[in-house]
């Protein structure tokens, strides 16, 4: 591998791991088991006790489904509703405001009395007693704002009666000058209690089963709980869009409380439905009942009016009338015809008479007078008789006479009566043609009577129908008073769904799981962001792209360097994984002179220097280390042994040249190939003088002389001496110390990379734990 795809791979490994490192991060976290475990345990004992004193809240819950005749139904129960697509979804929602409303809610818990907790004293945590666990019930007539500053203790002294003591939390002077103020006065049951603060009685409860004998109450505002339980514990929605099912669900703490709210709430939404029905239904029979008698009236005058039309114009049927007319008029023709023809017949006798045919007889048809008619019947019947004496006596014979002469007293008598009857007729007719005319006058006039008659009668029948359409809904509004018909149907009563209680004990321990694993991991990236010094390798490898080419173990033994018989302990592992590294790293490259430094003082460059030649000289190399840190020289105590007389700065000042290299030479004891030069003990100017030409004529002849020169520098942060020693080094190791290094002085290595002022740079990790 060469250098570059060495850094590239690095590079690229750096790069993934910043993404996320999965496996790091538990890594972390499984360093840290026993503080989750310590979490865990405080948290999950925290729960068990915060479910001892919370009280568990179940959903109560109950189903009505709407009635589609709600609202649209008139007193007949024809639906007064269009056919509007959205009227039901409408319907429905105006519905859920209604269940919802707070004076809905407000009446419900007014109707349980629930203006006043009940509790037992001295038990914790505070229980809110209800239904059965009450051996009382009470029953609030007026409450005033001191009555929610007052508590109220009970005492049960028997079945029939009861003492109550009063304790104020700011007791007023007049409160404070009553008797009953404080201590306990006895009532009994049923007996209203007239106090400053409101009137109240108490009823038994024959159905409770508490044994308990001292109860606390404390009374509250009924409208402030009821906009509670509106805003905080009820829900109503609709089950599906296209139905009209209505779910209502209330969180109670108490199952037998909350069932009576909810069976309360329906029970007075249907109240409140039928007694706005009921409105309504009086309103329309009051508006019916105001409406026949105006139309009443208007009726009698229409019907007055048809009857002076009729009488005015004599009609009593207009089309009966009408018939009878023409009926008249034929029969008034039919008489003045057969009166004619009479008056004619009656002209013709006359004539005969008077011409003096007394031989003949007289037609006595069509004569309607019975007088002449008898008078020419006995007229008729002498001719007959003289005609048949004629044939058997003679003229003159007295018979003959007596008959002559009857018959022209007849004859004058019929002639007078003629005279009578004619003048009778003549009158009569004029009197049939009179009528006949006046009903023909009438006839003509029918058909305009008739549409006057036809626009009163209309007018009449219109009132009439009105008239009794509002009879027959007068009577339908007036069954509908009273009748009570729910506009909704209840499918579900109030029922407690017993396991939504669990849910809270779940959520419980749901958030005290969570809370137990966030507190811990919260410590450990606090930790982290507080954290200034270079705790890994990853560290290093977030803030800059120098690789890191080892890890230096912590040292637990008091030595500063590897003895033989000690290669197998970890930090001899260590030093010759560094050697192996820097060998595989630069292959290709002759590395000879390494130079050693940091950003600060105490990140372990003398002892890196000191091991690694150890190590190095371990493999039968030559190896020298130079000690040119001038503020801390070190290294020849670390190595054990003593200085020399002269150092690198004797050398670099010398003025003859008097001082050789092996001079500057001090074997390490126990390592053959293991050199090392001391400092000196002149002063020196490390920019200049490591930059002479003296240096340089050091640094040839010790490359010939060593396969391996270590250069234990200064720290590069505070002393620009190390910058001088680069033109030399064939590679630079940077050191950071586990828990000494600062973060921020990891900003110099990517300095000395971006900027190249060190050939290779690489950084090693000094004082890594064990536990890592």
């Amino acid at each position: 591998m060469t250098e570059k795809e060495y850094f590239d791979s690095q590079l690229s490994s750096k790069e993934n791991e910043e993404n996320f490192d999965l496996k790091a991060l538990f890594s972390k976290y499984l360093k840290s088991w026993k503080l989750f475990l310590i979490s865990l345990i405080v948290f999950l004992t925290l729960a068990i006790l915060a479910l001892q004193f919370v009280n568990t809240s179940y959903e109560v819950t109950s189903k009505i489904l709407l009635n589609n005749e709600t609202s649209n139904i008139d007193a007949s129960g024809n639906n007064l509703v269009n056919n509007n697509p959205f009227s039901n979804s409408e319907k429905v929602n105006n519905e859920i405001e209604v269940l919802t409303s707070v004076h809905l809610m407000r009446s419900v818990l007014d109707s349980l009395s629930l203006q006043g907790k009940v509790m037992t004293p001295d038990v914790f945590p505070e229980t809110e007693l209800y239904g059965s666990q009450l051996p009382f019930k009470i029953v609030v007539d007026t409450l005033f704002p001191l009555a929610y500053d007052t508590t109220l203790k009970i005492k049960i002294e028997g079945s029939d009666s009861f003492s109550v003591s009063e304790e104020f939390e700011d007791a007023g002077d007049v409160l404070s000058s009553t008797s009953s103020s404080y201590g306990f006065n006895k009532y009994n049951y049923g007996y209203k209690i007239e106090k400053p603060y409101g009137n109240f009685h108490l009823v038994a409860n024959n159905k409770s089963v508490s044994t308990a004998k001292e109860f606390v109450v404390e009374f509250r505002d009924i409208d402030e709980l009821a906009h509670d339980y509106v805003k905080k514990a009820l829900n109503v929605y609709v089950v599906n869009k296209d139905a009209s099912v209505i779910n209502i669900v209330l969180k109670e703490s108490n199952p037998e409380k909350g069932e009576d709210i909810i069976n309360g709430l329906v029970e007075m939404y249907g109240y409140k439905a039928f007694l706005e029905k009921n409105a309504v239904a009086l309103e329309n029979v009051k508006f019916i009942d105001n409406r026949l008698n105006s139309l009443s009236a208007e009726l009698s005058e229409v019907e007055m009016n048809v009857a002076q039309f009729k009488t005015e114009n004599e009609l009593a049927n207009v089309e009966l009338d009408a018939n009878s007319f023409s009926e008249q008029e034929i029969d008034y023709d039919r008489k003045l015809a057969d009166s004619e023809i009479e008056l004619k017949v009656l002209s013709s006798i006359e004539r005969n008479l008077k011409r003096g045919d007394n031989e003949s007889t007289i037609n006595s048809l069509n004569v309607s007078s019975s007088n002449l008619t008898y008078l020419i019947d006995s007229y008729n019947k002498l001719q007959i008789d003289r005609k048949r004496l004629q044939r058997t006596v003679p003229e003159n014979n007295p018979r003959m006479v007596d008959i002559r002469d009857q018959l022209a007293q007849l004859k004058r008598n019929i002639l007078g009566s003629l005279s009578t009857s004619k003048q009778s007729l003549r009158t009569t007719i004029a009197s049939i043609k009179n009528r006949s005319d006046e009903f023909a006058e009438k006839k003509q006039r029918i058909p305009s009577m008739q549409r006057q008659l036809l626009e009163i009668s209309r007018e009449q029948g219109i009132k009439e129908n009105l008239f009794l359409y509002l009879l027959q809904k007068r009577e339908e509004a007036a069954l509908m008073v009273g009748a009570k018909q729910d506009n909704f149907t209840v499918i579900d009563k109030a029922i407690t769904d017993y396991e939504s209680g669990s849910s809270s004990k779940k959520l419980y321990v749901l958030i005290a799981l969570l809370m137990a694993l966030a507190l811990p991991i919260g410590i450990i990236h606090l930790k982290d962001i507080l954290n200034t010094k270079v705790k890994g390798a990853k560290d290093i490898e977030k803030r800059t792209s120098v690789p890191v080419i080892g890890e230096i173990a912590h040292n637990n033994s008091r030595k500063n360097l590897i003895e033989k018989g000690e290669e197998v302990s970890a930090l001899a592992k260590g030093f010759r994984m560094m050697r192996m590294n820097l060998d595989f790293i630069l292959s290709k490259k002759k590395v000879q002179t390494v130079l050693v430094t940091s950003a600060i003082k105490g990140e372990g460059k003398t002892f890196f220097s000191s091991n690694m030649g150890v190590a190095l000289a371990s493999s039968s190399s030559k190896v020298v280390i130079l000690e040119l840190d001038k503020h801390n020289p070190e290294l020849i105590e670390t190595l054990g042994e003593t200085k020399r007389e002269f150092g690198v700065t004797n050398y670099l000042n010398q003025p003859y040249n008097t001082i050789t290299v092996n001079d500057l030479l001090i074997p390490v004891s126990g390592n053959a190939n293991l050199f090392a030069i001391g400092l000196g003990n002149e002063k020196i100017d490390g920019l200049e003088s490591f930059g002479s030409k003296k240096m340089e004529e050091l640094m040839e002849q010790l490359r010939k002389e060593f396969d391996y020169i270590l250069i234990d520098s200064s720290p590069i942060k505070t002393l620009a001496d190390t910058l001088a020693l680069s033109k030399y080094t064939d590679c630079c190791l940077y050191m950071v110390r586990s828990g000494h290094s600062k973060l921020e002085d990891l900003s110099i290595i990517e300095d000395v990379r971006t900027n190249k002022k060190f050939k290779n740079p690489m950084v090693v990790m000094n004082d890594v734990s064990s536990n890592k």
